[in-house]
């Protein structure tokens, strides 16, 4: 089977055309460095604005392989009753590839000092493209690509709940709720190329050891019908300054996609600049065709902090 069509196969996997419903959304490690990408109904739970940014580069070694980028911004607004969030993404997937923008609203409930209930409602554009005059194509003038570069724009929306207390959280999204159609031919209205629900699950727990020390497990859950996939992570932190992990990813009812194993480096200057670092070696027989996965995120808090000490006006 040549790279071209084993590309393919995969393109179909992950965008669900010709009505498979599988994954057709973004993979990450680093989703706990940007809990907002797994759940809008973090925006703004706390006194800042995030500004976050992506990029992986997944499977390399093998031709075509999808990269991904992702810029989000979300902070406070109404005395941090509420919140909102905007970002742009987009997933390449060889000659497809994925855009979009999505912009979410959030409302936080304080039930206590300790505990807060968080709700999201979320709505994006989507485009889906395909440039199929760069395709190698069996049947040259196959209507189904046109050799031609075809694109289509569709409407998205997700709703999801946060349950949050000083040291924990746990929460579900569902994106692509509505479930709509992308259709490339106006005059094909037998298509099944839907937006799949996906449904995440998120939770993540922190311990403190002391002033110097923690420990930080995450979890993500994901799951769209016919696959699951999921994400269990570990990292120590010191100094709320550098932090080491280690990550296992697994589906548990299908064997659609190959398990992985992660690796993550964070640091963070000045409690405003941070960067992210993670590696992810699959496992199977994927491994012998790829060196790995990687993976970069930056990011920023608008903070009107100074660092510097205030000196007192009788002392000036």
């Amino acid at each position: 089977m040549s790279h071209m069509k084993k590309l393919i196969i995969i393109v179909l996997m992950l965008c669900g055309m010709a009505g498979a419903k599988a994954q057709q959304l973004e993979q990450w490690t680093q989703f706990y460095a940007n809990e907002y990408m797994v759940n809008p109904a973090l925006a703004g739970i706390d006194k800042y604005f995030h500004a976050k940014a992506l990029y992986r580069d997944q499977w390399v070694g093998i031709q075509d392989s999808p990269r991904t980028y992702y810029l989000s911004l979300h902070g406070p607004i109404i005395r941090e009753k509420m919140g909102v969030g905007g970002s742009i993404f987009s997933d390449v997937v060889g000659q497809t590839r994925r855009n979009g923008f999505q912009a979410a609203y959030a409302y936080h409930l304080k039930l206590n000092d300790a505990y807060k209930l968080s709700f999201t409602l979320s709505t994006g554009m989507l485009q889906f493209a395909v440039d199929g005059g760069k395709l190698d194509l069996e049947q040259s003038n196959d209507i189904a690509l046109s050799n031609g570069f075809m694109s289509i724009w569709a409407v998205d929306f997700g709703s999801g709940v946060r349950f949050s207390g000083e040291n924990f959280h746990v929460g579900i999204y569902v994106p692509q709720v509505a479930g709509l159609k992308a259709q490339f031919f106006r005059d094909y209205s037998e298509t099944q190329n839907v937006l799949a629900r996906h449904y995440y699950l998120n939770a993540g727990y922190r311990y403190d050891f002391n002033d110097d020390w923690a420990i930080d497990a995450n979890f993500l859950g994901r799951y769209v019908s016919p696959m699951d996939m999921f994400d269990i992570q570990a990292r120590g932190i010191f100094r709320d300054m550098i932090s080491l992990g280690a990550s296992f990813r697994t589906p548990l009812l299908t064997d659609i996609v190959p398990p992985a194993v992660g690796f993550m480096a964070g640091y963070q200057f000045e409690n405003n600049l941070t960067i992210g670092y993670a590696y992810d070696l699959a496992l199977g027989k994927l491994a012998n065709a790829t060196s790995g996965s990687h993976e970069i995120v930056l990011g920023i808090r608008f903070t009107k902090q100074n660092a510097a000490p205030v000196i007192p006006a009788e002392d000036q």
